[in-house]
């Protein structure tokens, strides 16, 4: 895209965007995280209101099958709980 200022020059994107794609990527990183996804697919999926209103079922979804298998740290307040059972 050309400036009207000078000549010649090339204007320059910031961020490039994919078409269709309206949101940056994340990933859910603990099991925290797959719980609270998890309930909110089957909140949506019982056909009560939602909880997670910037995200639609398919994004959600989508996190979930890429989280699916992995072996995702625990939360911190569970990691203390199973180190201190652990300790016993």
């Amino acid at each position: 895209m050309l400036s009207p200022g000078r000549p010649g020059e090339v204007k320059q994107n910031r961020r490039k965007q994919m078409p269709g794609k309206h949101r940056k990527h994340t990933p859910i990183v603990s099991e925290k995280q797959r719980g609270l996804f998890g309930a909110e697919l089957r909140r949506r999926e019982e056909g009560k209101t939602p909880r997670m209103k910037g995200i639609t079922t398919e994004e959600l979804r989508g996190h979930l099958r890429e989280s699916k298998g992995k072996d995702l740290p625990l939360s911190t307040t569970m990691r203390r709980v199973y180190e201190r059972k652990r300790r016993q």
